[in-house]
């Protein structure tokens, strides 16, 4: 009970969408690394590429989500 409230404290909702918006960031780099004609013959990086903009959906989603649910007005 006691590290669920210092877990509380630590990470508070911005901080939680600013990490989220890293995430982000990082699998925007990993998508455009991944379809440089360096890796151009790998049949599972088409695939990986591909779930890239689905899973930036979902991120999306939750975030919203998550920003509606702290919303401090």
């Amino acid at each position: 009970m006691t590290t669920l409230i210092i877990n509380k404290m630590l990470m508070s909702p911005e901080l939680k969408l600013i990490l989220i918006a890293i995430l982000c960031a990082l699998l925007s780099i990993v998508g455009h690394f991944i379809l440089s004609s360096l890796f151009s013959g790998a049949y599972w990086l088409e695939i990986t590429a591909a779930i890239i903009p689905l899973s930036f959906l979902f991120i999306v989603f939750f975030s919203f989500r998550f920003a509606q649910k702290n919303d401090q007005r």
